[in-house]
C-alpha cells in the first residue's frame, strides 16, 4: 500500500486575476504535515509539489498521480488557488499562465479543466482518492478577504465517485476567503491545526479520518467566517478514509489538542477551562507552559476576533454619521448582516453600539459648543485675532474635532454673518434715506422702518448703534444748516445780490461745513423769500464779516440717555423737537430822507479811506475784516471765563507757537506765529490717542507775509528761506501740546484783521 500526494499552489497570476500569497504557503504547510513520521507518514519521494506551474505541467502531474496505482493506494490531490468558471458553468483550476479576454471571459486553453481531473480519477484503480480544493471560483476579493466563488458549480457531479472524498473550502454558492496578512488561508489553516494537534481526532482512536478532519475544520471556519460553509462530497466507501495519525507521547501536543477542542472565538469556554486545568495537572505541565500553549493556539483567533469587532465598530459608526439619519429598520438590517458576515452575536455588538452612540453624541455636543464659541468670537471681531485662533485650536485638540467639520462650520457662520451684515446695511440705507427726507421721523415712517426691521430679522441691540450714529450725524448736519442759514441771513441783510468776493467767502464756509449744494440753494431761496416778504427794502452794505467755521458735535452717550429704555430711537425722534439756534430777526433799517443819504455816504467813504490808509502804514499791512455794523449783539451775562487750555480747544481760539514747527516740503511755522482754530477732527488712527486740528495761519510782526494767490484777501506767514505757507494747516494735537500755548479770552486777538479790496489808492495823509 503506497501513499502518494500531489500538492499544487498557485500564488502568481497574469493581469486580470488577483495574486494569492497564501496559496504557496498552504502547500508547504501541508507537505510538512504529510512528511511527519508520527502524522502523515508519507515518503518524501512520493510527494510532488508544484508551485505556480504552467498548464501543461499541471495536467501531466495530475495524470501521473492517478495512473498505474493499486487498489489500496492512498492518493491525495491538494490544490490552493483560483477556481474559475467558463460561460457554461464548468469549473477550471487556474495556472500561472491562465488569462481572460478583454471582456472578462476565461481563455480555457490556459487553465486546467475539472473534467481532466475527473477523467484521471476515473481511470485510476485506487479506491482511496482524496481531493482537497481550497479555491475560489470568481476571483473577486473584498477588503482584506478574497472572495472565491460567485456562482453554481456541481462539484459532486464533476468530481464525485465511488471510493472518493472531495473537500472544498466552500459550497458552490458561497464564498471562500483568504485572510489578508495571515500566512495560511482560513480553510487550510484549520486542516493543518486539526492534524498537528490531534483535535480532529473526534473519536480519539488515534487516527484522523477525512470526515473527522472536515467536521473539525468546518466548525472552526464558521466560528471565524460564518458565511463560509465548507463542504464534503464522499462515496460510501470513501467516507472513512484515514488520512493521518495523531502524534503520541508528547504531553504538550495532547494539551494543544484539548485547547483546540475547547476554544471558541479566541477564548476558552467555562467548561473547557475546568477540563484543561485538570488535564494540565495530569500531564504534569506547569502553569506557564500551559499558558504559553494557550496563547500560541488562541493568538490568531483572538486577533481575528478583535479585527471583526473593530470592523463592526467602523461600519456602525459610519452608518450613524450619515448626513441623512438611518431609520431603525435600516439599522436593524445593517446589524443583522454585519453580525452574520463577521460571525458576531448580540452580546458582542451591543457594547460596541453603546460606545459608538455615546461617542457620536459627545462629538456632536462638542461641535455645537465650538460653533457657539466661534460664532460669538466672529461677531465680536472678524477676521479673528491670533489669541482667539489659538483658543479655538486648543478647543479642537482637546475634543479631537475634525478639520473638515470645523471648516464647514466656519464657512457656514461666515455666510450667516455676511448675510446678516448685508441686512444691516440694507436697513442702514433705508434709515438714512428716511432721515434725509423727513426729520424728525413721522409715525408712519417709524412704523415702516419697524416693519422692515422685523422682516429682515434684525435685533434691536444691533440696529441701535446704527440709528444712534445716523441721528447724531443728522443732528450735527442740522446744526450746520442752521448756522449757515444765520450767516447767509446776515449777509443778505448787508448786501444782496452778493458780490463775487462775498459769494467766494460763502462757498468757502460751505466747504468747511461740508454742506451740499442743493441745501445751500434751498436755504438761500428760503432766506431771500423771507426777505422779500418781511423787508422789501433792505439797505445794502459794502462790508461783510466772513464767518468763522464752528465745529459742532453731539455727545452720543448723553443723547442716548435721553431715550427711554422701552422705545426705539425712531419713536424718540418722532416726539422730540429739534433744538436749533433761534434765528435773529433782521434789524429794520430806518428809512432816511433822500437829502440825508448823500452826506452820510460821504462821511462813511472818508472813514473807510482813512482806515484803509492807516492800515497800510501798520506793520502787518493786512486789511482788517469789517464787522457787521448793523448786527446787534445779544445781551450776555457776565461770568468768570473758563480758563482755556490745549486739552479743550474750541473754534475761534488762538494758539501761539513757542518753537518752530516743521510742516514738511520745506515749510515750517516760525516761533511766535499765531494760529486760529477752525475745527477739531478725530484722528483716523485711534491708536495714536490724539486728534487733528484744522487752523488758519494769522499774520504777526515776527513773520513775513505774502498774499495767497488763490485768495488775495488772506495773508499767510512765510518764514525766511521757506516756501509760502498755505492759508490753513492741519496739525496733530500732540504737536500743538509740545510747541504751542493757547491765548486766554481776555488777551487781544491778533488774528482779527480787516479785509477790504484795495480799490482806492492810499494817500500819505492820515484820515481825520
Amino acid at each position: 500500500m503506497a501513499k502518494v500526494a500531489l500538492l499544487i499552489g498557485v500564488s502568481e497570476y497574469e493581469p486580470g486575476l488577483n495574486p494569492l500569497p497564501a496559496a504557496v504557503k498552504d502547500v508547504e504547510a501541508m507537505q510538512q504535515v504529510l512528511l511527519h513520521p508520527e502524522m502523515g507518514g508519507f515518503i518524501e519521494t512520493d510527494i510532488m509539489v508544484l508551485k505556480n506551474p504552467q498548464r501543461q505541467d499541471m495536467e501531466e502531474a495530475i495524470e501521473n498521480l492517478f495512473a498505474h496505482r493499486q487498489k489500496d493506494d492512498l492518493l491525495v490531490l491538494f490544490f490552493s488557488g483560483h477556481g474559475i468558471k467558463d460561460d457554461t458553468g464548468r469549473l477550471f483550476l487556474a495556472t500561472r499562465t491562465t488569462r481572460k479576454t478583454p471582456r472578462g471571459d476565461l481563455i480555457r486553453s490556459s487553465a486546467v479543466a475539472a473534467s481532466v481531473v475527473h477523467e484521471s480519477m476515473s481511470r485510476s484503480r485506487s479506491k482511496r482518492q482524496v481531493v482537497i480544493l481550497d479555491s475560489c471560483f470568481s476571483g473577486a476579493f473584498a477588503e482584506g478577504l478574497s472572495a472565491k466563488d460567485d456562482g453554481t458549480v456541481n462539484i459532486r457531479e464533476q468530481l464525485g465517485g465511488e471510493g472518493r472524498a472531495v473537500l472544498t473550502s466552500s459550497s458552490s454558492t458561497q464564498y471562500s476567503f483568504e485572510q489578508q496578512g495571515s500566512d495560511l488561508s482560513i480553510y487550510t489553516r484549520y486542516l493543518i491545526e486539526g492534524i498537528t494537534t490531534g483535535a480532529a481526532d473526534l473519536d480519539e482512536d488515534g487516527v484522523v479520518s477525512i470526515d473527522e478532519l472536515h467536521e473539525y475544520a468546518s466548525r472552526k471556519v464558521r466560528e471565524i467566517q460564518p458565511t463560509m460553509k465548507p463542504e464534503i462530497y464522499t462515496s460510501r466507501e470513501g467516507f472513512k478514509i484515514r488520512l493521518t495519525k495523531v502524534p503520541q507521547g508528547d504531553p504538550k501536543q495532547k494539551y494543544r489538542k484539548e485547547v483546540a477542542r475547547y476554544s471558541n472565538r479566541g477564548d476558552v469556554t467555562f467548561v473547557g477551562r475546568k477540563i484543561l486545568d485538570a488535564l494540565r495537572s495530569r500531564l504534569g505541565l506547569s502553569e506557564m507552559e500551559a499558558t504559553t500553549i494557550e496563547d500560541e493556539m488562541l493568538a490568531v483567533a483572538r486577533q481575528e476576533f478583535r479585527q471583526k469587532l473593530q470592523q463592526y465598530e467602523r461600519d456602525f459608526t459610519e452608518a450613524l454619521q450619515q448626513t441623512v439619519a438611518l431609520s431603525e429598520d435600516d439599522l436593524n438590517a445593517l446589524r443583522q448582516n454585519l453580525q452574520q458576515i463577521l460571525g458576531l452575536r448580540n452580546e458582542d455588538t451591543m457594547p460596541i453600539e453603546a460606545q459608538v452612540k455615546a461617542r457620536i453624541e459627545a462629538y456632536k455636543r462638542h461641535l455645537q459648543h465650538y460653533r457657539q464659541s466661534l460664532a460669538k468670537a466672529m461677531r465680536q471681531e472678524y477676521p479673528l485675532s491670533q489669541p482667539t485662533r489659538h483658543q479655538l485650536q486648543q478647543m479642537q485638540q482637546e475634543w479631537q474635532l475634525k478639520d473638515e467639520d470645523l471648516a464647514a462650520i466656519e464657512n457656514r457662520i461666515i455666510a450667516e454673518i455676511e448675510a446678516y451684515r448685508q441686512k444691516l446695511q440694507q436697513f442702514e440705507q433705508a434709515f438714512t434715506t428716511a432721515v434725509q427726507q423727513e426729520y424728525p421721523l413721522s409715525e408712519g415712517n417709524h412704523n415702516q422702518l419697524w416693519q422692515q426691521q422685523q422682516l429682515l430679522g434684525l435685533k434691536a441691540e444691533d440696529i441701535h448703534p446704527i440709528t444712534a450714529r445716523i441721528i447724531a450725524e443728522r443732528e450735527v448736519y442740522q446744526q450746520k444748516l442752521q448756522q449757515y442759514e444765520q450767516v447767509i441771513t446776515q449777509a443778505i441783510e448787508h448786501q444782496y445780490p452778493f458780490t463775487e468776493e462775498i459769494r467766494e467767502e460763502l462757498r468757502r464756509y460751505q466747504h468747511v461745513l461740508e454742506i451740499r449744494d442743493e441745501e445751500v440753494a434751498r436755504i438761500e431761496e428760503k432766506v431771500v423769500r423771507q426777505r422779500n416778504t418781511n423787508q422789501p427794502q433792505i439797505q445794502q452794505s459794502n462790508t461783510y464779516e466772513p464767518p468763522v467755521a464752528q465745529s459742532h458735535s453731539i455727545d452720543v452717550d448723553k443723547f442716548l440717555e435721553e431715550v427711554k429704555a422701552d422705545e426705539l430711537l425712531t419713536q424718540f425722534l418722532s416726539r422730540r423737537v429739534t433744538q436749533v439756534i433761534p434765528e435773529t430777526k433782521p434789524v429794520k433799517t430806518p428809512k432816511l430822507p433822500l437829502y440825508w443819504i448823500v452826506p452820510l455816504l460821504i462821511v462813511v467813504a472818508a472813514g473807510f479811506l482813512g482806515l484803509f490808509v492807516k492800515q497800510l502804514r501798520s506793520p502787518s499791512g493786512a486789511f482788517p475784516i469789517f464787522s457787521n455794523p448793523l448786527q446787534t449783539p445779544n445781551p450776555t451775562i457776565k461770568a468768570t471765563p473758563t480758563p482755556r487750555s490745549l486739552a479743550n480747544l474750541s473754534p475761534g481760539w488762538v494758539i501761539k507757537t513757542n518753537n518752530d514747527i516743521s510742516l514738511g516740503n520745506n515749510q515750517s511755522l516760525p516761533r511766535g506765529a499765531f494760529l486760529e482754530v477752525i475745527e477739531k477732527k478725530p484722528n483716523p488712527n485711534p491708536a495714536s490717542g490724539s486728534s487733528l486740528v484744522s487752523m488758519r495761519v494769522c499774520a504777526n510782526k515776527s513773520t513775513q507775509t505774502s498774499a495767497n494767490p488763490k485768495n488775495p484777501g488772506v495773508t499767510t506767514s512765510v518764514p525766511p528761506n521757506s516756501k509760502p505757507l498755505p492759508a490753513t494747516i492741519l496739525l496733530n494735537s500732540s504737536q500743538i501740546n509740545r510747541f504751542g500755548v493757547v491765548l486766554q479770552s481776555d488777551a487781544p486777538n491778533p488774528c482779527r484783521t480787516v479785509t477790504q479790496p484795495p480799490v482806492i489808492e492810499p494817500s500819505d495823509t492820515s484820515p481825520t
